[in-house]
């Protein structure tokens, strides 16, 4: 039987490690450089998720449904990056947001209103 969130732990962790792959490839590269993570539907094909990952030698730009990990291989770094991943474009219950101000973060809510997601 399949539970509420399988199929997307699933997704999450191939992610993961296609994102690994890919650093374990990059052993010879001198300079550090960031692992980025594409994904979105195809306006084509229902249901179908098109997926890439880039690499880039400076910080990447923000935009919403990012992941992103900092690699240096000479510090023997290889890590995901919260702080500049994005929060997927998708659909959340409502019930499941907080509504205490703690929780509120600026960045995220700065980043919906230059996508026009949030307008206020």
């Amino acid at each position: 039987m399949q539970l509420l969130g399988d199929t997307r732990d699933d997704m999450a962790m191939d992610v993961c490690k296609e994102a690994e792959r890919i650093a374990n490839r990059m052993k010879g590269e001198d300079k550090p450089f960031y692992i980025v993570h594409f994904a979105k539907a195809d306006q084509n094909n229902s249901g179908v998720i098109r997926q890439t990952f880039k690499m880039y030698h400076v910080v990447p730009k923000g935009i919403i449904g990012l992941l992103i990990w900092y690699v240096d291989n000479a510090k023997g770094i290889f890590k995901f990056c919260p702080e500049l991943s994005s929060p997927p474009d998708v659909p959340v219950d409502p019930q499941v947001l907080s509504d205490r101000p703690e929780d509120f973060s600026e960045r995220v809510a700065d980043q919906g209103k230059e996508f026009k997601i949030l307008t206020t």
